[in-house]
């Protein structure tokens, strides 16, 4: 079952003020314990490729033009592949991500996207192709970053719950200089390293199960097999 905030915020009150509930929400205490569990939301984010975090994009580009844009989601954090996208309205193609600065090695007929922008700003995608029809879909898989926790009844989305936990205590104690903050680091990094260990860990079932290599995701090629 999926922990909330409020599950989190209960577990930390029951190590730091030995209460089984946690303090009333919209609080202080309650409000700075938060802010330290999306601070170790966003660490347990940025520690890895989640595939909980992955979501599918889908939509048109309304100009005809070699340099077209297409907003990205607010949430959008990296790619997950290529983007495919239909150029001449017929074809789907894969169109690499390329550094802008390196923009000036390609031929003008070459078919590929720069991700450009900053969370404040907001992030855009520009499509580099000759030929590209006015409507054509672009549909693209992208690692999102997670929302802020805001309310007691928020899911989290973290697969193991209690790194919150653990991590949110280290921060807590740590800036009250309390002892037990070293304890707390080492505790929340075991949990996540079982966490990394538990998503590179597929199962027998699982197409992707063996580590991908570009061999296999484009010649249906690995060593050892064929």
């Amino acid at each position: 079952m999926a922990w909330t905030v409020l599950d989190v915020q209960n577990q930390i009150a029951s190590e730091m003020d030995q209460s089984a509930t946690a303090p009333s929400e919209g609080g202080a205490d309650w409000n700075i314990r938060l802010n330290v569990i999306n601070r170790s939301l966003f660490d347990w984010a940025n520690s890895g490729e989640w595939s909980c975090l992955k979501k599918i994009y889908n939509c048109l580009i309304s100009t005809s033009t070699a340099n077209a844009s297409v907003a990205l989601p607010s949430d959008f954090s990296k790619l997950d592949g290529y983007p495919l996208i239909v150029a001449d309205g017929l074809t789907t193609y894969k169109f690499p991500s390329v550094d802008p600065s390196r923009n000036f090695i390609y031929n003008e007929e070459d078919k590929f996207v720069n991700v450009l922008g900053n969370d404040r700003d907001g992030k855009v995608m520009y499509v580099h192709s000759s030929a590209l029809v006015s409507g054509a879909s672009v549909q693209f898989t992208y690692y999102a970053s997670p929302n802020s926790l805001a309310s007691a009844n928020n899911l989290v989305v973290v697969p193991d719950p209690t790194y919150l936990v653990q991590r949110s205590l280290y921060y807590l104690y740590k800036g009250r200089e309390d002892g037990r903050f070293p304890e707390a680091k080492v505790e929340s990094d075991r949990i996540l390293a079982r966490m990394i260990e538990n998503e590179n860990s597929r199962g027998i079932a699982d197409v992707d199960r063996s580590v991908p290599n570009w061999l296999t995701d484009e010649h249906s090629f690995r060593i050892g097999r064929d």
